[in-house]
């Protein structure tokens, strides 16, 4: 059994969301029209995003250096990334968000061990994004669930960490959570085992007190599976 670190990127990893700031500086004035299909329930976040990055006019180098200065890590990324290498948790990314910028700052900030998935990105005529399920299938719905679900699938311990609406399935299903904003306000009085957030310093400490009982329960024959919590 692994236990891994789920992070959603967007307003979690960052302190803005670094979609919503492309759109607002590259996108054609429609992608708003698609927002308010998005927030109608008409699109789900992965095709509103599709479709609002299809209206992006810029190079990927523009958009990468464009990321680069308006994308701020949330305090104790670094910090929590070295402690989970430390103590043997792994550490993976699932975000709606684009692969570009989620690459960028990675590298910016040297954390190449960290597993990166996210809207995969390409130019043809116009800007395109699909979304890979852990199985190599592109989907336009669950793209968090669908690794959430493919990590305790396989017997692995996950605590997810996000904020907002989108990661409300996967961190329901998580074992552990770590939560802000929409998240928190949905599963605060649902969840056994959420806990608010605010800085990587209020996860890493919940880990440190917390971290080695869950993953005793959760060996097999010593307390429940993740799947049953």
């Amino acid at each position: 059994m692994a236990a891994i670190l789920c992070f959603d990127f967007d307003d979690t990893i960052t302190l803005e969301n670094t979609a919503r700031q492309v759109f607002e500086r590259f996108a054609k004035p429609e992608w708003r029209d698609f927002e308010a299909e998005y927030h109608a329930g008409s699109l789900t976040v992965e095709q509103f995003n599709a479709k609002a990055f299809a209206t992006v006019e810029a190079s990927r180098e523009e958009l990468r250096e464009f990321a680069l200065e308006v994308t701020q890590p949330r305090a104790g990324f670094l910090e929590l990334l070295d402690w989970a290498q430390w103590n043997d948790w792994l550490t993976a990314v699932v975000s709606n968000g684009f692969d570009f910028y989620v690459d960028a700052l990675f590298d910016k900030l040297g954390a190449q061990r960290i597993a990166r998935h996210a809207a995969r990105t390409r130019f043809d005529y116009n800007w395109r994004c699909i979304y890979l399920s852990p199985r190599g299938i592109e989907i336009e719905d669950g793209f968090k669930l669908s690794y959430a679900s493919a990590f305790l699938g396989a017997g692995d311990f996950v605590a997810y960490i996000g904020d907002g609406e989108s990661d409300i399935a996967a961190a329901r299903l998580a074992p552990a959570a770590f939560a802000r904003d929409a998240l928190w306000e949905h599963l605060k009085d649902e969840h056994p085992r959420i806990y608010p957030f605010e800085t990587f310093e209020d996860v890493r400490s919940v880990l440190e007190r917390e971290g080695p009982t869950w993953l005793a329960e959760s060996e097999p024959g010593e307390g429940p599976s993740p799947q049953s919590l």
